[in-house]
């Protein structure tokens, strides 16, 4: 028995931060008053911390945002100064990009990689290049082989502008970004309705064998048709339900809804991984049954595992909580190369099922992945 030589190309996703990179903070919400134009009021949910000598941008003009992205000079507790005044309230809370550089160095990656992960600096994980002052790998390489993934998956149960919103008796509720188990959900879900909508005796309670359940003594309770909330937040609502499992059947009026479709806490089922620099060598392009129809699939991760069966109980649910996984492929996808061309810096993106770049980096949780391929050399 034959076998061709072949030698390992391992990837690790937080190799993307061994080089200086510019580094973006996300997420930073404040308010601010034209009273003390020159100061920010940072929030609580904010991810990450204010820094001097960074760049806050925002659109210009808007709310009295300065026409010129200003820079942070001082923080002191919540109180962020900044050297570009105000012209307006902010009229409620703002979320403002911080842009800062962080000057690494090459011979230092794995203090570069912690520091930026603590970061949560740029590139994200769902979209970037691992770049090498030379190849990556050398030789007359013809062929190369995804062999085996690993993968953190850290994308929360509900996020922030996904999937956090639902409309009950015409009432938008939004539920706070993160991971919940279904129970836990049920709290949060039965608190918020409460506290916002005219259904002030809402009972919200979950089944592992029916779902949710929304009850109320002394008032009716619909979920408004996603066909007739604004447009701008329709899919984020239909990402909501579909987690909730309310169907067009919740749309009548009842002192009780029960979730019509089950609920699903997996925000996607599988995850692909593209690259364009990994593929640009294949005759025949890779294709999938989405409208997007992207090309330079690498793989598809499905979440799910093998062998393992997946239970639904009010104290846990597939993602419910990060987990991590290993795929091993049991039919490897086989990559044309040419043997002429060293491996050079490549690029990744990864996508969920709704062809979007998979969430959770902008809420700190960024999904990492580690990748073997095997590079077989032209005979």
């Amino acid at each position: 028995m034959s076998h061709e030589s072949n030698a390992i190309l391992a990837i690790n996703s937080l190799d993307r931060y061994i080089t200086s990179s510019t580094v973006v903070s996300r997420g930073l919400a404040v308010t601010w008053l034209v009273a003390s134009p020159n100061t920010l009021t940072l929030q609580p949910i904010s991810v990450g911390t204010a820094i001097i000598g960074s760049t806050l941008v925002y659109t210009p003009g808007i709310a009295g945002w300065p026409a010129i992205n200003p820079i942070i000079t001082n923080v002191v507790g919540n109180q962020v100064t900044i050297n570009q005044p105000v012209t307006a309230n902010s009229s409620g809370v703002k979320i403002v990009n911080q842009l800062s550089t962080i000057s690494s160095q090459a011979n230092q990656p794995v203090s570069n990689s912690l520091l930026a992960s603590y970061q949560n600096s740029d590139p994200p994980s769902n979209n970037f290049t691992i770049q090498s002052p030379g190849a990556l790998i050398y030789g007359y390489i013809d062929r190369i082989i995804v062999s085996q993934i690993q993968l953190q998956y850290n994308i929360p149960t509900v996020i922030f502008g996904k999937n956090d919103t639902f409309f009950i008796n015409q009432t938008a509720v939004t539920i706070p970004y993160g991971f919940y188990t279904p129970d836990a959900l049920a709290d949060v879900l039965e608190a918020r309705i409460q506290a916002v909508t005219n259904v002030t005796d809402c009972v919200v309670t979950f089944d592992p064998q029916d779902g949710f359940a929304f009850t109320s003594a002394g008032f009716t309770i619909s979920f408004t048709n996603a066909l007739a909330v604004p447009i701008e937040v329709r899919d984020n609502v239909l990402k909501c339900y579909r987690l909730l499992g309310i169907t067009r059947d919740n749309i009548t009026s009842n002192s009780v809804q029960y979730s019509r479709d089950y609920p699903n806490f997996l925000y996607t089922p599988y995850i692909d991984i593209y690259s364009d620099v990994l593929t640009n060598y294949q005759t025949v392009k890779d294709t999938n049954t989405t409208v997007g129809k992207f090309k330079g699939m690498v793989a598809r991760i499905y979440l799910s595992g093998t062998g393992n069966i997946q239970v639904t109980k009010g104290s846990d649910a597939l993602g419910s909580a990060p987990f991590t996984m290993t795929a091993d492929l049991n039919n490897c996808k086989v990559i044309k190369w040419s043997p002429d061309v060293a491996v050079p810096s490549v690029d990744f993106q990864l996508f969920d099922q709704y062809s979007e770049l998979i969430p959770g980096d902008t809420e700190g949780f960024s999904t990492e992945f580690q990748l073997t391929l095997l590079c077989i050399e032209d005979r």
